[in-house]
């Protein structure tokens, strides 16, 4: 069995760097996050020799194991977490702060992938962009695969290394195959979670074990080195943030770290030897406390300049920060802690000791900046209250969202505006028309009126189509069929008002400075992977829709889309407070490009259909749109208006509705 390989430390170069690039945003890397894939290969390899040879010396300790899983990982961690918990004191708003601490303790327990996945939600979407340890994802994925890998070899040392082979093969099929079904039917939990990573790290474990016997040509070898590193290029290079991924899509950059590092077994090829340069292999040292640094240093700039989008020299320069933290996190964090021997080095006893008091320490520093909700001492009493006014979601929005159409689980269809009157309208939308609630609930009342409201996440009210990059169990197509339905057979329904984010649904592009997957129409029943037929899955969807409203005889009110601001409003008024710079704000005449499509749709349809279009940045934008009024925040983040927002631009935009 080979010793040290220095082609596999140039490996991890290949695997970081274009990580960190994708990440600070220097164009040409798209597919760049598949170098975490590479990592999980080379982790499966690396461990998976020393483990088969300390069983196979009979020499195999669990303890040992994990005191040197702790000596690797652990110290660099805990110095980026303390890092974080100082910094974020000072950056991060107190709902940020708040989710950091917790993020840290579901780091400290190696589960922060479940953690993300349950509260971030998509790792391309918009709420990670300021998540200080949203890379720890992968870290909780090793770690949570050598809970068990290491006890399955030393369960089945007894046998044949060809069964030891077999039952890996069997697990990694396993695993691919069901990371291939929940590339459409959970891509998010695809993402994060252990079962449909494990094959990953399976392969190079099966490299590792043998399952690829050396070729006895070096062109074999040569060839696959070859390969191996067009395969990586390829996905770095073709594969972007709108590829279904993991799945089938991460299967050339496995197969290709799985190649180069099988090609450098037994033969001194090119790909071997061009790994084996020094600045290369130097970069691969470093990787972990690289990998470590450059996510923080990132999102503090990116809270800087309250923007996911940074200025190619300020991306630049945290990529040479982040390598220079690499370098002194490795030169006197690592190698001090990961040395055995010599007078300076630690015992296992102690290693798990310091290690005990880290967990404990951030444990304690972290519980207590979540118990406080994230309040530290770091702002004035009145602006966390009105910090907390405009994020805090209104209770009509939270009990209104996503309830189940015509009492299908038991649940009634939300009401909202007068009590005791029999509703005549309808409120139907996605997260936006959730966000308006609030400014019709008040309104209704005003009139005394009330309405049925119909209001799902990322569900613009368009008939026969769904969102793919929701996942079909999102069922948006199903939702609007029912909703449909549900008001055919309501008693007295005289008008319906849509509210969506027109311009999301139209273009697929988030606005801009705002980070987040693309949303992908298709018609119900197809798929697509682009959102190039977006706009007119618009056009088709809003128009049948309305046209099947119209054919009962119910007038029909299509609200404009709320301009989208590109920063987080409370944010950037609990850093600068009432006077906001105009940066910050959009012109008019951006917000009118931005949706001039989907404006255009909503004109033509309105015309055909005989509906009426009422339009909120008529109110909201002149020169350039406001965001406060009054020193309240008239949004709660970057494009759903707060609770006090709706309030106040709902009533002045049905103003212009004459209703008895």
């Amino acid at each position: 069995m080979q010793g040290y390989r220095a082609d596999v430390d140039g490996l991890r170069m290949i695997a970081v760097l274009p990580v960190v690039l994708n990440h600070a945003g220097i164009p040409g890397f798209p597919g760049g996050f598949i170098g975490v894939d590479i990592f999980f290969v080379i982790s499966g390899y690396l461990i998976t020799r020393i483990l088969a040879r300390e069983i196979d010396e009979d020499r195999f300790s669990i303890l040992s194991f994990y005191e040197r899983r702790a000596r690797r990982i652990l110290p660099a961690l805990f110095v980026v977490m303390a890092a974080c918990l100082v910094a974020g004191w000072w950056l991060l708003s107190p709902q940020r702060y708040e989710g950091l601490g917790k993020s840290i303790i579901a780091t400290l327990t190696f589960s922060s992938n479940i953690w993300f996945w349950q509260s971030a939600g998509d790792y391309f979407g918009s709420n990670v962009e300021f998540e200080p340890l949203l890379h720890t994802w992968s870290l909780a994925v090793e770690e949570q695969f050598y809970l068990f890998f290491p006890l399955l070899l030393w369960a089945i040392a007894g046998l044949e290394r060809r069964y030891w082979i077999a039952i890996i093969w069997v697990l990694v099929a396993a695993s691919f195959a069901l990371s291939l079904w929940m590339t459409q039917a959970a891509p998010t939990a695809n993402f994060y979670l252990v079962p449909t990573r494990a094959w990953e790290l399976g392969a190079g474990s099966l490299l590792a074990l043998g399952a690829f016997p050396t070729a006895r040509h070096r062109g074999v070898h040569e060839a696959a080195g070859w390969a191996g590193l067009v395969l990586i290029a390829g996905s770095i290079f073709l594969i972007s943030a709108q590829t279904p991924f993991p799945g089938l899509a991460a299967l050339p950059s496995v197969l290709g770290a799985t190649l180069v590092i099988y090609a450098g077994t037994g033969h001194a090829v090119f790909s071997a030897r061009l790994l084996s340069w020094r600045p290369f292999v130097w970069v691969g040292l470093i990787s972990y406390s690289l990998y470590l640094w450059h996510w923080p240093i990132l999102v503090a700039a990116r809270r800087l300049h309250f923007s996911t989008e940074l200025p190619l020299l300020t991306a630049g320069f945290c990529v040479l920060l982040s390598l220079f933290m690499g370098w002194l996190s490795w030169r006197y964090i690592e190698r001090p802690f990961r040395a055995t021997r010599g007078p300076k080095s630690m015992s296992a006893v102690r290693i798990f000791s310091l290690s005990g008091a880290g967990i404990a320490v951030l444990g304690m520093l972290s519980g207590f900046v979540v118990l406080n909700s994230g309040v530290i001492g770091q702002f004035s009493q009145t602006s966390l209250e009105a910090y907390h006014r405009a994020v805090e979601r209104d209770p009509l929005d939270k009990a209104c969202m996503n309830t189940s159409v015509g009492g299908a689980k038991g649940v009634e269809p939300c009401v909202i505006g007068a009590p005791a009157v029999t509703p005549r309208l309808v409120v139907w939308g996605d997260s936006h028309g959730g966000a308006a609630l609030p400014g019709f609930d008040i309104w209704l009342r005003d009139k005394g009126m009330s309405a049925l409201a119909y209001t799902k996440s990322a569900c613009p009210p368009l008939l026969g189509v769904w969102r793919v990059d929701m996942g079909p169990n999102h069922d948006c197509d199903g939702h609007n069929a029912a909703v449909l339905a549900d008001i055919a057979q309501a008693q007295g329904i005289e008008t319906v008002i849509l509210v969506a984010r027109w311009s999301l649904a139209t273009e697929g592009a988030r606005a801009q400075h705002e980070a987040g997957e693309t949303a992908i129409l298709a018609v119900s029943g197809g798929t697509a992977v682009d959102p190039a037929g977006n706009a007119d899955l618009v056009k088709q969807g809003l128009n049948d829709l309305i046209g099947a409203l119209r054919a009962q005889d119910i007038d029909v009110f299509i609200v404009r889309g709320t301009p989208e601001i590109g920063v987080d409003v409370p944010d950037i008024m609990l850093s600068q407070g009432d006077e906001v710079s105009d940066k910050f704000r959009p012109s008019r005449q951006a917000v009118d490009h931005r949706n001039m499509r989907a404006d255009r749709i909503i004109d033509s349809i309105a015309e055909q259909q005989r509906a009426a279009v009422l339009s909120p940045k008529a109110l909201l934008c002149s020169d350039k749109c406001i965001i406060q009024s009054g020193g309240e925040a008239l949004y709660r983040d970057d494009d759903h208006l707060s609770a006090f927002g709706a309030r106040w631009l709902v009533p002045k935009l049905m103003q212009q509705v004459a209703f008895e």
